[in-house]
């Protein structure tokens, strides 16, 4: 105990050693700094190529154009070659406030038809669209408030600060100031620097040769592993279940025959597999969007304008499917424990339960929180590279807090992966779930007791909180573009493991009845089927339309819908799951039983984890702003998902799948596989 102990401080000062280290060479951004040779290379060199790739005024800055990019690759593959020398181009980027002191445009007849007699600033206040580009600036700054693009601290003080970015191709030997002091001191423009970059910048840090040495390790065990099964399959023709399940547990053709292959299994609920992939995917297109804001947005007005209107109801409520699966993850921890275990082997076993559901969590989550600190830095490089620092150092230093699942509560303004709060969250349910699993497996009186004291407990815990709070909206837009107040509602609510327990218990309400259908199949009268279905739609569609930007609520029904919109969610949720497998889901059952659902729903925790590093990655790499309209919205979400698909399918095959084989190993004869064909992992995230 002792040895593992000494190992794992090793491995955490390692990691603090990391995290302290920068993600760029500022040794090399001070070395190429002289005075004497940049004035030279202002006098000797040609200044159309830097000029050209160069950012300019950006463009629609009436409608909330965000920047100028100029080009960022060209401007560091200059190397202009001049007597004596060689001019190396740098690419840097100023951010301009809008709002300037005194702006003195250069007297141009161009300049006074274009009337450009104040600032910037000016002028979108006089345009009609003054106000509505003011709230797209600030509604991008709430969005990276929401996840996690920007650092919490260095939020601007004021909510009314507009500023444009502009990209400045100089040569490396001069700062911004050296290059561009003449210009704007003769135009009186105040600006500060962001950040610039040269060829070779990027640091390899301990992290780094951590994450090489992992891949390393796991792509030798695989190429062994498939090759000795290749060998047993083929050459000697024998059956894929006689050789050793340990040797074969990294075998890509094992591992990727059982990713592929389906089977009927008695006492499984086929319908979960449609929801979670719908769910997930509802996930992603969410992200999609937030996360596109990321980036450099050429008409910020056009996405304020659709965002708060009721045309965006369907993506801002994507919300909901975060408590879809805090109700799947409540419906299974009951249906897969309560026909096996008894209060007395729970309680035996309770190490047990706690060690398969943390085990079989934590290899995908691990590779992702690497990856993220590591070679996520290395994987693509472009004009808003330099954002990702923020996410990328949370990771080096906050990477033990995810994989124990309390970053919600110690690090949550600097959190790694800033999805993975959900499983924070399910996971500290999962841990209190056997206060109410003990009540259940005493017996169907004791159950009911303890399944109705736990929901009314939630429900008035999470009802006293919200009324005591007195958040003003319901949706993350009805909070407002108040950024302390959306920094107050994300840590106090929105992420806060009690205010997400009715989802869970309801979930477990409908657990249990699903084991009691099992037991005893009995036949309902239609009418209560029908009210059920009717319940379920007006309370499915009226939590949606809760989310609708548009909708206005007084404090009372605010908090009203803050204490039961997502336990009436789950509700719903939790009728057409037993209603599916009861056998009055009709053709909502035929259609989310489909065989083309279990794939996806296999890989969706990989899916999960993965598709958030994966969008910073396609956003970061970006040498263009974008522009913002529905359709390439969906072109944006088929990009994102596609991409995310085939990754989460070869983690699967190369992560999960052997230490799931692993796993199994391990604890076999401590306890029993489950035998009603679900996972006996609570979270219905991870594949079965």
């Amino acid at each position: 105990m002792v040895r593992w102990l000494f190992v794992t401080l090793q491995i955490v000062g390692v990691m603090k050693v990391s995290s302290s280290e920068s993600l760029y060479d500022e040794n090399l951004y001070e070395s190429v700094l002289d005075n004497v040779t940049c004035q030279r290379h202002l006098e000797e060199m040609e200044y159309f190529q830097f000029f050209d790739a160069s950012g300019r005024i950006p463009q629609s800055i009436t409608l909330g154009g965000q920047g100028s990019l100029g080009n960022y690759r060209q401007c560091l593959s200059i190397a202009q070659q001049v007597p004596n020398d060689t001019i190396i181009g740098k690419y840097c980027v100023i951010r301009v406030p809008l709002q300037q002191s005194s702006f003195n445009p250069p007297a141009f007849d161009p300049a006074a038809n274009l009337t450009l007699n104040g600032t910037l600033f000016e002028l979108i206040n006089m345009s009609e669209n003054g106000t509505e580009v003011q709230n797209g600036f600030q509604l991008k700054r709430a969005v990276g408030v929401m996840m996690g693009h920007d650092n919490f601290r260095d939020m601007p003080a004021s909510q009314n600060g507009m500023a444009v970015r502009v990209a400045v191709c100089l040569p490396r030997s001069c700062t911004t100031y050296q290059a561009l002091g003449q210009y704007t001191d003769m135009l009186n423009v105040s600006y500060s620097d962001l950040y610039c970059r040269l060829p070779g910048d990027k640091i390899f840090s301990i992290a780094d040769y951590v994450a090489v040495i992992t891949i390393v390790i796991l792509g030798t065990l695989t190429a062994f592993s498939t090759i000795y099964d290749l060998y047993n399959v083929f050459l000697h023709e024998k059956a894929p279940t006689e050789p050793n399940k340990l040797l074969t547990s990294f075998s890509v053709f094992t591992n990727t025959r059982r990713l592929f292959t389906f089977s009927k299994t008695p006492g499984s609920i086929d319908c979960l597999d449609g929801l979670r992939s719908l769910s997930i995917l509802w996930v992603v297109i969410g992200h999609s969007f937030s996360n596109m804001l990321y980036g450099t947005t050429i008409n910020l007005l056009d996405v304020f304008v659709w965002a708060t209107s009721s045309k965006a109801t369907w993506l801002v409520s994507a919300v909901l499917s975060v408590d879809t699966f805090f109700m799947m993850s409540g419906l299974l921890v009951v249906y897969t424990t309560v026909k096996k275990m008894t209060p007395m082997s729970l309680l035996k076993n309770i190490h047990l339960f706690y060690l398969h559901r943390l085990l079989r969590m934590f290899p995908l989550l691990a590779a992702v929180v690497l990856f993220q600190a590591s070679l996520l830095q290395h994987s693509a490089d472009g004009p808003g590279w330099p954002a990702l620092a923020t996410s990328i150092q949370n990771c080096r230093h906050w990477w033990w807090s995810t994989l124990l699942h309390v970053q919600n509560y110690v690090n949550l303004t600097e959190i790694c992966l800033g999805h993975t709060w959900y499983l924070s969250v399910d996971t500290q349910l999962h841990l209190l779930s056997p206060l109410v699993l003990c009540w259940i497996l005493r017996g169907r009186r004791s159950a009911w007791i303890g399944l109705t004291s736990g929901l009314v407990a939630s429900i008035i815990c999470t009802t006293t909180y919200t009324y005591i709070k007195n958040y003003p909206g319901v949706s993350l837009l009805g909070m407002g573009l108040d950024y302390s107040l959306l920094l107050d509602y994300f840590k106090h609510y929105y992420v806060n493991t009690l205010t997400r327990s009715p989802p869970f218990v309801v979930g477990m309400v409908f657990g249990y009845l699903l084991h009691i259908w099992r037991e005893s199949p009995r036949r309902i009268p239609k009418r209560l089927v029908a009210a059920g279905w009717v319940a379920a739609l007006a309370f499915g569609s009226g939590m949606v339309y809760c989310n609708n930007p548009t909708a206005k609520f007084t404090q009372f029904w605010a908090n009203f819908l803050n204490s039961f919109m997502r336990g009436l969610w789950a509700m719903a949720v939790g009728w057409v799951v037993f209603a599916c497998a009861a056998g009055y889901g009709g053709p909502i059952n035929w259609f989310l039983s489909l065989t083309m659902w279990k794939v996806l729903a296999r890989i969706s925790y990989a899916l999960y984890l993965i598709h958030y590093p994966l969008q910073f990655i396609i956003r970061g790499q970006s040498d263009l702003p974008f522009m913002f309209s529905l359709r390439n919205l969906f072109y944006l979400f088929y990009t994102d998902i596609s991409l995310s698909l085939m990754v989460a399918t070869a983690l699967c095959v190369l992560v999960d799948a052997p230490f799931s084989t692993l796993q199994k190993i391990l604890l076999q004869g401590k306890s029993k596989p489950p035998s009603n064909g679900v996972s006996s992992s609570t979270e219905v995230l991870v594949n079965t």
